[in-house]
């Protein structure tokens, strides 16, 4: 008996690493998911056809607008905060450069505690209310592994596919259709020399 006890306890602790080393544990719920999302200092979002990235002290930012591209990288050195932003014209890219410290970056965004990282900022810029989500098993149903708000209520019409990594809400539906994607995890990101080169605006 006890020798069954100590396999089976065995087992579950592999498991349970496995869950969590490995593969990674699918989130309860997209409150669960936001939380780890938001703290993690390596991410990716996508909306609207903007696009977001971050990972350590720097992100990266990509946007269109008409037929114009837009592309702008924030890094943190030292005690200043310096942003890149580049407007992309046919095959010309012109870059400017912005260099604030810190402390005004903290009071431009209204913020209660000091940055210490890009995440801090990326943090302040999302809005984010777990509450949306306290019922989340009453008005959703899992449908073929997404889950599908529940017909004549407030969510009908939203979609979301969640795994540890990432997760997918979609509304609407043809042009009215909107996608968020949120990813946890992304890769090293450079910072172009032409826009180290940039002058300061």
């Amino acid at each position: 008996m006890k020798k069954k006890l100590v396999l089976v306890v065995a087992v579950m602790l592999i498991v349970v690493a496995a869950c969590a080393l490995l593969v990674g544990c699918a989130p309860k719920n997209p409150a669960d998911f936001m939380d780890k999302w938001l703290d993690s200092n390596a991410k990716y979002m996508k909306m609207a056809g903007v696009e977001v990235g971050i990972n350590g002290n720097i992100s990266v930012s990509k946007a269109k607008i008409g037929d114009n591209e837009s592309i702008s990288y924030t890094e943190i050195s030292g005690d200043n905060i310096i942003t890149y932003t580049g407007v992309k014209v046919g095959e010309t890219t012109t870059w400017t450069k912005k260099t604030m410290t810190k402390a005004e970056a903290k009071e431009m965004l209204g913020l209660k505690e000091d940055i210490k990282s890009i995440n801090d900022i990326i943090k302040s810029q999302i809005d984010f209310d777990a509450d949306d989500f306290k019922d989340f098993d009453k008005n959703y149903t899992k449908e073929d592994g997404v889950y599908v708000g529940n017909k004549d209520t407030e969510f009908e019409g939203i979609t979301i596919k969640m795994t540890s990594k990432e997760m997918t809400i979609t509304m609407g539906e043809g042009e009215e259709k909107i996608e968020v994607i949120y990813k946890i995890g992304y890769e090293k990101i450079s910072i172009p020399k032409e826009a180290k080169e940039a002058k300061e605006m």
